[in-house]
């Protein structure tokens, strides 16, 4: 009989309380002929002790053992350089990893012949990406909610509020994008009572999502004509497009960023790598940095907002990826084909194999030439 092991890790990056797997979800690998083994704390920042793991079945152990016990291993983030030690041939390591805008990281995985897998390229049939679709979610609602607050005047924000007064002019949305991100961004906005408008590339696409969105969205095709009229009505431009690289065309452009009222707010939240679609929004910041000015705008890219709400976050990731991390290690245990994760894998046999990595890395070399 084979012997599937699997491991549950702790985050090790910046204070993060997620946690890719729950009790719950434990209990299901066990159902399934796992061996569960879970860092010790992983749960904590969930309510979740080493107690509960155990009872539903995990051996809770420390850090060389849950990297060492299993060939299958799970997390949110992407390791942090003192995990790289562990890196080994044999290994099959899932987590977040945005490898595009991380070469020393690449570099580690090809040198040691790991094979990683990253969520957000799970990829299923349809093209959708069903690994992100929880964590894109909660990072266009708490698009919203930085971009009320930071419109504030203590904030250096123009005084503008996002919800709707009856006899006042309604604020200006402006999302990029209607994937997840952008349709949860839409949404909140919309709720509040501002005026919302979705940019797309697709017809068909944006056709169909028109037909979900309130009547205080409207939906148009991107193109700079239209950009140049609206962006100096914005109050808030919200990014959420999918992917962005350092070949990205600039969508909004530094003269539309400077005609824009001071104080108003852009927030990118998907923010991929370098300047691309947003090329004002070239820095990134976290919860504990402040945001920072361009042409008097206020700028935010942070592309770990679950981070935030993180019982929120792991509640919906854990349950949602239990199927999807399910069938990646019976892809590696009993040879059982799962397209999904294998669209996934990034790097394999000391080489990257996605192509779109391979891409971004190769326009990463020349940005740096």
């Amino acid at each position: 009989m084979i012997s599937k092991n699997v491991s549950i890790l702790r985050e090790s990056r910046d204070g993060d309380l997620r946690v890719i797997a729950l009790p719950r979800e434990v209990a299901a690998f066990a159902d399934h002929g796992y061996e569960v083994y879970v860092e010790s704390g992983a749960g904590l920042g969930q309510g979740a002790s080493d107690d509960d793991y155990r009872a539903a079945g995990a051996r809770v152990v420390g850090t060389d053992e849950a990297w060492t016990a299993s060939d299958v291993i799970f997390k949110c983030r992407c390791p942090s350089p003192a995990e790289y030690r562990y890196f080994r041939p044999g290994l099959h390591l899932s987590s977040t990893f945005y490898l595009g805008d991380k070469p020393e990281l690449a570099q580690e995985l090809i040198r040691t012949r790991v094979s990683a897998y990253s969520y957000e390229m799970f990829e299923d049939n349809d093209g959708a990406f069903p690994l992100m679709t929880t964590d894109s979610e909660i990072s266009g609602h708490m698009a919203v909610i930085y971009a009320a607050y930071h419109l504030q005047d203590q904030l250096g924000g123009s005084g503008t509020m996002l919800g709707r007064v009856p006899g006042v002019k309604p604020a200006q949305v402006l999302v990029i994008g209607h994937g997840n991100a952008g349709a949860a961004a839409a949404r909140a906005a919309a709720a509040l009572g501002a005026d919302v408008t979705v940019l797309g590339r697709s017809p068909s696409r944006l056709r169909r999502f028109a037909a979900t969105m309130p009547p205080n969205v409207t939906c148009e095709i991107t193109s700079s004509e239209l950009l140049e009229r609206l962006v100096p009505q914005c109050d808030v431009i919200i990014g959420a497009i999918l992917i962005s690289n350092y070949g990205t065309e600039a969508i909004v452009t530094e003269e539309m960023v400077a005609s824009m009222r001071p104080g108003s707010v852009i927030i990118d939240v998907t923010c991929g790598y370098g300047a691309g679609y947003l090329p004002t929004a070239d820095e990134k910041t976290r919860e504990l940095t402040k945001a920072y000015k361009r042409h008097g705008v206020i700028h935010i890219k942070n592309d770990c907002m679950p981070k935030l709400v993180y019982l929120t976050a792991t509640a919906a990731m854990s349950q949602a990826a239990f199927p999807y991390l399910l069938g990646l290690a019976e892809s590696v245990y009993t040879g059982a084909t799962d397209p999904i994760s294998r669209r996934g894998r990034v790097t394999s046999d000391g080489a990257v194999v996605h192509p779109h990595i391979q891409a971004e890395l190769r326009l990463r070399e020349n940005a740096a030439r």
